[in-house]
This record gives structure tokens, C-alpha cells and sequence, in this order.
């Protein structure tokens, strides 16, 4: 008859057997630079890339840094963010003219709606260094 210690081993084998087929996630870190500044504020989506294109994950840019978790394949990487377009006055609520800044994308479309960006997301794998360049 197994002893405890032999069955609760096994167990945790089995399970471990088990994670380890399902994939699991790989933890990606980066930053995003663009024009050689640090990105202050956006978004990038992953995008699985083999069979039916799916949103995997995403993460918040702050500050040029992101981090997020995926799990490993080659994926499109599509940034958004906003920047200051100008300026325009309109009326506030309480009538008086205020003056609002009006913004637009911050990525052209081979970093967003087009993206060219491709990377392959290893479990263990390097941080990511998107220095991107609007021109």
C-alpha cells in the first residue's frame, strides 16, 4: 500500500504535468520610446498572430515602462495614446468660455490601427525595447 508521502508526490507531479501542458502565461515586461522620449501615457494590445488572430492581453504604458502576461506565441503588438493636438474654447456649464486641449492619436497607424510590430513572447524571455519613431 503507498505510503502518504508517496501519494501526496505523486500528486504534485501530476499536477505540475498538468500546468506545464496547458502553456501557462509568460510574464512580458518593456518600455516604449518614441522619437527617443519615454511614452508618458497608453496602451499596447497583444495579438496572437498564428491561427485566428485573438486579443491575448494588454498593458498599460506608464512612464515608457509596461507589464503585463501572455501566454508564449508570436504576437502583433498594437499601441495607442493620446496626444495634444491644440486647443479650442468652448462654452462650460456655467456659460463662461473655457478653453480645452483637443488630442489625437500619438502612434502613426504602423504602430496602431496597421501595426508592423511584431514579437515572438517566450516564457523567461527579455524585456521588450519598442524605440519606435513617429517619422
Amino acid at each position: 500500500m503507498p505510503t502518504r508521502s508517496r501519494l501526496l508526490r505523486f500528486f504534485s507531479a501530476l499536477l505540475l504535468a498538468t500546468l506545464a501542458g496547458c502553456g501557462g502565461k509568460a510574464s512580458v515586461t518593456g518600455t516604449v520610446t518614441l522619437d527617443g522620449e519615454p511614452v508618458a501615457s497608453g496602451a499596447i494590445a497583444f495579438i496572437k498572430t498564428e491561427g485566428e488572430p485573438v486579443r491575448e492581453g494588454g498593458a498599460v504604458i506608464t512612464n515608457g515602462s509596461f507589464r503585463t502576461e501572455v501566454p508564449p506565441g508570436k504576437y502583433k503588438l498594437e499601441l495607442t495614446g493620446s496626444k495634444v493636438t491644440g486647443r479650442r474654447v468652448q462654452k462650460g456649464f456655467d456659460g463662461k468660455d473655457e478653453t480645452i486641449e483637443t488630442t489625437g492619436e500619438l502612434f502613426p497607424d504602423r504602430y496602431n490601427t496597421k501595426t508592423e510590430l511584431i514579437e515572438d513572447i517566450k516564457a523567461g524571455g527579455k524585456p521588450l525595447k519598442l524605440d519606435l519613431k513617429s517619422k
